[in-house]
């Protein structure tokens, strides 16, 4: 990191000796104070005064090392430096005011030589507006750094110093050849390649200006005016055709307009397309985003992701919500009695209830004793066990003594009744609160996975932005805008603005696919601008699809099956294929597992966990006190992974076809419904395009009779057609039967495929 650093400050320097070296040479009517106010703009931001000094000095007798430049270059430099250091011992910042006293003052040694007040009025006016100018772009260039955007009088700014540089350029030679026409030509093809035109020609018609009034002649501009030209011809910017076209256009202008050429004035021009050929693409880029970026695409996009970080945290605000809440419904579950409490209760209330207001309270008090409590003890276990007790339970003691033997007997069976009964509302109860809980415990986690996703700062991609604008209106379809967004998956989207219809869907489909390099396809389509556009969103297009077939039949006799089947996309890459069984057979079985099946696409398509789901919709079918059971088999199928989740729930066993091998996916567990919590079977396979994935219902299964005899049938089946496979399976069922439908019969089968 330190190497790096060292070798930026190397580079920097450099630059600024090159460009005062250049400053220095640069020469108008007789006037050159550009070096000088280069100096003194580089003291007042800040820059390291004594090696701009030495640059300063280097610059201008490099050049010029004459007694008279010796002389005018160590008093303006001596007198920039005795002021900076007076002004640094005083511990006070140099005011613009007292910096263009002290620079016009520096001049005296200058002045002196060239006294006319013609001469000394230009000059002064000259050094002032460079003096601004200069200040006005090195703060610009260090305030905002890789940010170039500038304002109007910014911009003016650096086209008076780009000019200043053609004009400096414009008298250097290396071996016979002008070395501002290598410069000027890279600056041409580079700007050109980043699709900004307009501010290619600012720069372009900046330097050659300075090179004209140099060479008082105005060939220069026309000459780059028309190689500007030539390299902006594409929409679609591209090196070699930009080199081959400003090529082209230079033999024409060299060749046939300009007539006192020589072989050497071409070596420039090729020199510099070699360079443009050979600078990495990366780099063009970097400057593409560098000019091109307009203020409010900028704030845009940093507006979605500044929205996304807030949407995380209201989202981590809602989920702790409800995770209290889940635990508030928890703690207000009520316990169940124990043995002991429950027997103690009812005592209570069979002596309330029995003894409190019986006449011979007191004679059975004295004759028994403590005998009581013990014999009610003994009752009332007896019917908390047995649910009742008969005058047979009764001791003896208690059935000579007692004269209300019956009441006695019929309050403790009713008591211990309403308890049952007590103790069932409870129990539902109890189970609604932990059925609320356990959803809201999920939907916490599903609003941190949610938080979670939207986590990462989605990356924009503004050169091929502009690059498919381009390509777009070369192809007569009007963009106004494309924004490439890629997010935590490191997929490309792309949202488009045009005013078109869906016949020029597949020209987009196709120009966002050869410039992201991967297949594109429209998602979603919205209209903007009361419908005069059109918001096209597309995403990567999926290399896998899945094809389905399913084939079903009643039970012989009913006029509705009782097996629901779901076919749903989760998302781009996720598909659920379900069977649900009712119990039973016709509209009350198919009532069911409807109901069944529609509470689990609804968990899915939320994006639940598999538990949550599964203990859900089982807590609600058991809350419901009725005999409310079905089978349950589900597939998830992940495309981009080629992997299957199979989970069973009293379904029987599934089949996986590779090719003539057969894969059995084993069923197990009671039915979703019949008891208070599930445990489904569970198992994950690969899945490749030559598997074929059989999901049946019971029916179906017993027509088979055993796993061997259906995987049997299904190896020699020839066709991989999932709807041909979903009928053979079918009507062999039905053959095996007499053609007689014992229970409601469905099969469901699906193949992933290459698109």
């Amino acid at each position: 990191m330190k190497t790096k650093l060292n070798i930026q400050f190397i580079l920097q320097y450099i630059t600024i000796f090159f460009f005062m070296l250049v400053l220095a040479n640069a020469d108008l009517m007789g006037c050159s104070p550009f070096c000088y106010a280069f100096f003194y703009a580089l003291m007042f931001v800040g820059f390291n005064e004594k090696l701009s000094a030495v640059f300063c000095m280097a610059s201008v007798l490099t050049l010029s090392p004459t007694l008279e430049s010796v002389l005018i270059a160590v008093s303006v430099v001596a007198v920039g430096l005795i002021m900076y250091y007076i002004h640094r011992l005083s511990k006070r910042e140099i005011h613009i005011a007292t910096l263009i006293c002290g620079y016009l003052l520096s001049f005296v040694t200058e002045f002196y030589y060239n006294h006319s007040v013609k001469y000394v009025l230009f000059f002064s006016t000259l050094a002032i507006i460079s003096l601004f100018v200069f200040i006005n772009i090195l703060q610009v260039l260090s305030i905002r750094k890789n940010c170039f955007r500038v304002t109007l009088d910014e911009s003016v700014c650096f086209m008076f110093a780009i000019g200043l540089i053609g004009m400096g350029l414009a008298t250097i030679n290396v071996c016979g050849a002008e070395l501002y026409r290598l410069i000027l030509i890279v600056i041409i093809v580079s700007f050109s390649a980043t699709g900004n035109i307009g501010l290619c020609y600012a720069i372009t018609l900046s330097f050659s200006f300075g090179v004209s009034i140099s060479n008082i002649s105005l060939i220069p501009i026309a000459e780059f005016a028309i190689l500007t030209l030539a390299s902006g011809i594409f929409t679609m910017p591209h090196k070699i055709k930009i080199t081959i076209c400003v090529l082209l256009a230079e033999i024409l202008v060299q060749y046939i307009f300009i007539h006192n050429n020589t072989w050497i004035d071409a070596v420039p021009i090729a020199l510099g397309l070699i360079v443009f050929i050979l600078i990495p693409n990366r780099w063009v880029s970097s400057l593409s985003d560098l000019v091109y970026v307009k203020r409010s695409e900028l704030s845009t996009r940093n507006i979605i992701n500044t929205t996304r970080k807030n949407i995380k945290k209201r989202m981590q605000e809602l989920s702790n919500i409800f995770l209290d809440m889940k635990h508030i419904h928890l703690n207000m579950v009520k316990k169940d009695l124990t043995r002991d409490e429950l027997v103690a209760m009812l005592i209570r209330e069979v002596i309330n209830t029995t003894c409190k207001d019986c006449i011979d309270k007191n004679r059975c008090n004295r004759g028994l004793g403590t005998d009581n409590k013990s014999n009610l003890e003994t009752l009332v276990d007896i019917a908390v066990t047995k649910g009742k007790i008969t005058l047979l339970d009764l001791p003896s003691n208690m059935t000579a003594r007692c004269g209300k033997v019956n009441f006695l007997v019929s309050t403790i069976n009713r008591l211990c009744d309403e308890y049952k009964q007590y103790r069932s509302m409870l129990g539902d109860v109890n189970n609604v609160k932990i059925l609320l809980a356990d959803q809201m415990g999920a939907v916490s986690r599903l609003m941190l996975d949610i938080g979670d996703e939207i986590d990462t700062n989605v990356t924009f991609d503004i050169a091929r932005e502009n690059k498919i604008i381009n390509k777009l209106l070369s192809q007569n379809i009007e963009c106004r805008e494309v924004l490439l967004y890629t997010e935590k998956n490191q997929e490309t989207s792309a949202v488009l603005v045009i005013r078109g219809t869906n016949e020029d869907f597949p020209t987009i489909e196709k120009t966002l696919s050869e410039q992201l390099k991967y297949p594109m396809h429209v998602t979603a389509i919205t209209p903007v601008e009361n419908g005069a556009f059109l918001s096209v969103t597309l995403r990567r297009k999926n290399k896998y699809d899945v094809i389905f077939g399913l084939s079903s039949c009643n039970k012989s006799g009913n006029d509705e099956c009782g097996d629901c089947h779901s076919i749903i996309r989760l998302g781009d890459n996720r598909f659920l294929l379900a069977l649900c069984d009712g119990m039973g057979n016709g509209k009350s079985a198919h009532r069911m597992s409807a109901m069944t099946l529609g509470l689990i696409e609804n968990f899915y398509k939320v994006g639940f966990d598999n538990d949550i789901i599964l203990e859900s919709v089982n807590k609600l079918l058991a809350i419901t006190n009725q005999e409310s059971y079905s089978t349950l088999d589900i597939c998830l199928l992940d495309l981009n992974q080629q992997i299957a989740d199979f989970i069973k729930v009293g379904s029987p066993f599934g089949i996986v076809k590779r090719d003539n091998n057969i894969e059995i996916i084993q069923g197990g567990s009671l039915p979703i419904g019949a008891l208070d919590s599930v445990s489904p079977f569970t198992q994950k396979t690969t899945i490749t395009t030559k598997d074929i994935v059989i999901m049946a219902t019971d029916g179906i299964i017993d027509a088979f009779e055993t796993e061997d005899n259906m995987s049997d049938f299904v190896s020699h089946l020839a066709t991989n057609n999932p709807q041909t496979i979903a009928e053979a399976i079918l009507n062999e069922a039905l053959h095996l039967n007499n053609m007689n439908a014992k229970d409601d019969m469905t099969v469901l089968v699906s193949r992933i495929y290459l698109k």
